[in-house]
């Protein structure tokens, strides 16, 4: 991104308490976030462009590095001056990425993405709530897990953002075709063992030196068919020393905590799946036309299920289309953000310096307007 548009910073906070059990390896453990956060250095936009903050939320065994190269071609995206980006941020959940460098240690087997939705809201929060902060749209973006947790924070504060875009979310998951585990309560985490032992061979941490790593990455991880410069930027950006041995190599992101994070799914799902129904904001759907992540149940729901929900498909798109196919997800953002700030103008949450009095008096005004659209004469006038 062009330094003299945007100033980066990286920041770090503390990551939301309490969180589910077991997912720290003490109950006196607290954990960490790292993210970006990108402010526009540009304060005189055109006078009716709309400000926009941007959240992203990667999927499992990624990281906040696979948005940057969306960065630079969303901030050119509106030639006719309708929205100018203001904030943007890029959140490493707890176990992924610098996250998962600082956690080291302290992470237990419980993952739950929806610790991971508090996570965000609380970043988001703390960029977004000052008092200081100019009117604006907040649109979460999110793929896969980051897909599930956009939704997640609708659900847990439904007035923070106003335009989600999921792609590729997941919801609904594949079960055993057995039925699952003999005796294993309703709810309980499983996964079935293919599906485990893909992931294995997909998620690999560890290697010899640096060249098993950049090859490891290119032709068997999940990555092989990641755009070029997407690819590189992960290479870089996951590539850590390994303790000991000089010429080792390690990912940021652990195996395990990788695997935990679809080990995990069942625990959580149904909190999400039972509240979606609520969820009342344009929902922009985006799923890739081949994709088979998911089954069909999980499009089928979202669909039925979401009150304001827009399907939008990528044909030839997988699964991965965010970090295959990512100038389509680009133009797909700009034509929604464009399109949502069109038709959906921005409230100003400015307001005159009030005194107490007058302040009392405006209530009173609201009250009596609000009382007469609520009032209904009965027949007794007491109870």
């Amino acid at each position: 991104m062009e330094t003299d548009t945007f100033t980066r910073e990286t920041k770090t906070c503390s990551a939301s308490w309490p969180r589910a059990p077991q997912s720290t390896l003490c109950a006196t453990d607290r954990l960490e976030l790292v993210y970006d956060v990108y402010t526009s250095v540009k304060r005189h936009h055109r006078p009716r462009a709309t400000n926009i903050n941007l959240v992203f939320l990667h999927g499992s065994g990624m990281s906040r590095v696979v948005w940057e190269y969306y960065l630079p071609r969303l901030v050119a995206a509106d030639p006719g001056g309708n929205y100018a980006l203001h904030k943007i941020m890029l959140i490493d959940q707890v176990n992924h990425g610098d996250s998962a460098v600082r956690n080291r240690g302290y992470l237990g087997t419980d993952f739950n993405w929806i610790d991971g939705a508090r996570d965000v809201l609380k970043i988001a929060s703390l960029e977004l709530g000052g008092n200081g902060n100019e009117p604006a749209l907040n649109v979460a973006v999110g793929h896969s897990m980051g897909g599930f947790q956009a939704l997640a924070c609708d659900v847990l504060q439904p007035y923070l953002f106003h335009l989600l875009i999921l792609i590729e979310p997941v919801v609904i998951t594949r079960q055993a075709t057995s039925g699952g585990r003999p005796g294993a309560p309703p709810g309980s985490p499983q996964i079935p063992e293919n599906l485990y032992n893909s992931l294995l061979s997909k998620t690999c941490d560890r290697f010899a030196d640096e060249s098993q790593y950049v090859k490891y990455m290119k032709n068997d991880s999940f990555f092989t068919n990641a755009h070029a410069q997407i690819l590189q930027d992960i290479i870089d950006f996951e590539r850590t020393k390994a303790p000991g041995d000089d010429k080792s190599v390690r990912t940021k992101m652990e195996q395990t905590q990788n695997l935990l994070c679809y080990m995990n799914i069942q625990s959580f799902a149904s909190f999400l799946i039972s509240n979606v129904k609520f969820v009342a904001k344009r929902t922009i759907h985006i799923v890739g036309a081949r994709s088979n992540w998911c089954p069909p149940e999980n499009q089928l729901f979202l669909q039925k299920t979401l009150q304001n929900y827009h399907l939008d498909v990528i044909p030839g798109g997988s699964h991965l289309v965010n970090v295959e196919a990512p100038d389509l997800i680009i133009g797909k953002i700009n034509h929604h953000i464009r399109e949502f700030v069109l038709t959906s103008p921005l409230q100003s949450s400015r307001g005159p310096h009030l005194s107490l009095d007058e302040r009392t008096a405006k209530f009173n005004q609201a009250f009596e307007s609000f009382e007469n659209s609520t009032l209904i004469k009965t027949s007794k006038p007491k109870l």
